[in-house]
């Protein structure tokens, strides 16, 4: 799932609680998932999300160059059949 549709998922109030789960603020949180000024969240930044939204949105479909950084992650995404942004 893409960071925006999580996040347009969640209760209200709930992006701010979010983004102070993840050390960041909303509007930097709404710009990432904006892709504002193509902005990507750091690698930090990406494992924060993924496991504060519990799997909900992978680190891969965060980043375009995710296969550079976690490269023990391509095989994973063969095996299981999925896709991700390249």
């Amino acid at each position: 799932m893409k960071l925006r549709a999580y996040l347009d998922g969640l209760p209200r109030g709930g992006v701010a609680e979010f983004a102070g789960r993840i050390g960041i603020s909303s509007v930097y949180l709404s710009q990432l998932a904006a892709e504002q000024h193509d902005r990507v969240p750091s690698e930090k930044l990406c494992v924060k999300i993924e496991r504060e939204s519990r799997g909900a949105v992978p680190r891969q479909q965060q980043r375009p160059d995710w296969r550079e950084i976690w490269p023990e992650l391509v095989e994973i995404y063969v095996v299981t059949g999925e896709s991700a942004h390249a």
